[in-house]
């Protein structure tokens, strides 16, 4: 088909893959191409690691040429799409637009519809919803089910279609359109015997054509389905619904233009706004009003350790309060360094807003009563520290009414659709204005040259300038020259660094001292080496064996948030000797002093 920078292009994943070019069918034979591109296509817009393409290209034995076999796929599937597929250091991204991907356009028109019943303009959303529902071409990807990476996202796609086909056809009924609607009502529901709403959709539907004994005979069967396949009983709605029907009132009316949701509890409380108190804050303009102004629901903030990840989300959450009625609150995905289970996360938050779960055991039917708590609500929800990205889909809204901000050390590469703000370190002007209002402006600009002096030493970090500006405004009659002088002298650097119960080494030690951590060996050979700046093919060659070829080592480091690219010329994906890689000073002398305390 020839090279082609830009051509007109038409994908679909919400079936069998196919990719039109110019309006013709463009072949895809190999099927190694065709998965990737069906990976890519799948996480559009977003970068998805190299060493995870090659783990779902050959699983936990790839040949020795892997990452050049890539290459060459990915240069193929340029000739086809063009430069919409990027490589970006560590892995690589297809960039498309709603009219280039169904699965983007699906997702619009389901945004849309839903806005457009918040506005009570039924008809139309109606019509949007509709229209988002017949994209759906039944059973997205099924020659790649097999692969991690595509079925995690067709489990996401099949959610997001039912929850949308739920709220249209509940519509379509209150709208009187019930016979009309059984046509397809009678299809879903066989196929996803489970469902509460599209059961309760269809038992009114039925009721309201007069087949009652229909609709009656269809509860029977999900109670049955339910007791067998999941030991619980149908919810309190749906047995009500039953009762009505049963006594012969008929189905009552759905809450338009809320939607009506056969299986969405009422909290006798409110979530309320329970945003922790906000910390000093400087800079971050554009990053800040990059969020504010953000159409995605789902906003990911990352960094290293100590970048202000968490001031930045609970700063801005306190200015998208007022936009969130129902409530906002920080969510800690840590506790003391260990990851929480999502399970745990959901039951605290259910049970602080009133709702009766302790009869629920199984995570999924508690995963379900989550999303249908948050499905018809403005919620913000802060999930900070998140430890990886299955913590954080399991507990994002299933509907786009609501907010979630999410901070993590990792880039969280897996995660689909959301925006992404990578936090690099302040700038000199910001470090000195932020330690300005910890210790007072006229004492830093009486003493600049001592500032930078620390600053070079320990780095731009905002956690490191907050203990240090914490320590300072207590120690009025310590000059910040001879602070400087021992800072750069001390073999202890890090133990400068406490303020109160708040201290740097203990921050490091949760997070990368624990012998479970699975990055730590790699971690302890960077402290082998001098830094905190690293070459490439050094680099490489240091953490070879560590966890894996050296490559990938440096990749998984770099998502993990250890490291950062320092520097890289355009076009990378060519010159990766040219490379370079820093991580923080101070994280650095801590992996140099837990490799000293291993082999003593």
């Amino acid at each position: 088909m020839g090279d082609v920078s830009s051509p007109r292009l038409h994908c679909s994943i919400l079936g069998s893959l196919e990719v039109r070019v110019a309006g013709r069918r463009a072949v895809i034979g190999a099927p190694k191409q065709r998965l990737l591109l069906a990976i890519l296509l799948c996480h559009a817009n977003a970068v998805i690691p190299s060493d995870q393409l090659i783990d779902s290209l050959w699983g936990e034995t790839p040949p020795r040429t892997a990452r050049k076999n890539l290459q060459v796929y990915m240069s193929a599937l340029r000739k086809i799409v063009g430069d919409r597929i990027s490589f970006q250091g560590w892995g690589y991204r297809i960039s498309a637009d709603r009219e280039e991907l169904d699965l983007l356009r699906f997702l619009e028109l389901g945004r849309s519809g839903r806005a457009a019943v918040r506005s009570g303009d039924l008809a139309t959303a109606a019509a949007l919803l509709g229209d988002a529902v017949r994209m759906w071409r039944e059973r997205p990807l099924e020659e790649f089910c097999h692969v991690r990476l595509v079925a995690a996202e067709v489990g996401r796609f099949t959610e997001l279609f039912l929850s949308i086909y739920e709220d249209w056809v509940e519509l379509e009924i209150e709208l009187g359109r019930h016979v009309e609607a059984l046509g397809s009502l009678d299809v879903v529901a066989a196929r996803f015997p489970a469902r509460e709403r599209v059961a309760a959709a269809r038992m009114t539907a039925l009721s309201r054509c007069g087949r009652a004994a229909e609709a009656l005979a269809h509860f029977e069967g999900l109670r049955r389905h339910l007791a067998a396949e999941m030991g619980i009983d149908p919810s309190p709605v749906i047995r009500q619904l039953y009762q009505a029907i049963l006594r012969g009132d008929g189905p009552p009316p759905a809450r338009l233009p809320g939607l009506a949701g056969a299986a969405r509890p009422r909290p006798v409380r409110a979530l309320a706004n329970r945003l922790p108190r906000a910390v000093d804050f400087v800079g971050r303009e554009a990053q800040v009003r990059r969020i504010l102004d953000e159409p995605s629901p789902v906003t990911v903030i990352t960094g290293a350790l100590g970048a202000g990840k968490t001031a930045l989300a609970v700063h801005v959450a306190h200015l998208l309060a007022p936009r969130y009625p129902d409530g906002a609150v920080v969510i800690p995905l840590r506790r003391h360094g260990v990851p929480r289970p999502a399970a745990d996360v959901q039951r605290e938050i259910l049970e602080g807003v009133g709702l009766e779960i302790t009869g629920v055991r199984e995570d999924d039917v508690l995963a379900s009563v989550w999303r249908s708590w948050l499905a018809d609500r403005k919620v913000l929800l802060v999930l900070d520290d998140s430890p990886d990205e299955s913590s954080v889909r399991m507990l994002l809204p299933g509907t786009t009414s609501s907010r979630v901000l999410v901070t993590s050390r990792s880039r969280l590469s897996g995660l689909e659709s959301v925006a992404r703000i990578d936090l690099d370190d302040l700038s000199t002007s910001e470090c000195v204005e932020f330690l300005g209002r910890l210790i007072g402006c006229e004492r830093v600009a009486a003493d600049l040259p001592a500032v930078l002096r620390i600053l070079r030493r320990c780095g731009p970090s905002p956690l490191v300038l907050r203990l240090l500006g914490a320590r300072l405004a207590g120690l009025r009659h310590l000059p910040l020259d001879a602070l400087a002088e021992r800072l750069e002298r001390t073999e202890d650097v890090l133990d400068e660094f406490v303020a109160g119960d708040v201290s740097l080494r203990m921050r490091f030690e949760e997070s990368y001292a624990h012998p479970s951590w699975p990055h730590r060996a790699a971690f302890l050979a960077l402290g082998t080496l001098d830094g905190p700046v690293f070459g490439h093919e050094e680099l490489v060659a240091a953490l070879d064996g560590t966890e894996g070829p050296g490559e990938r080592v440096v990749e998984s480091l770099l998502e993990a948030g250890v490291l950062s690219i320092s520097q890289v010329e355009t076009g990378a994906e060519v010159v990766a000797h040219s490379l370079s890689y820093a991580m923080s000073p101070l994280a650095h002398r801590f992996a140099a002093e837990l490799g000293k305390d291993r082999n003593r």
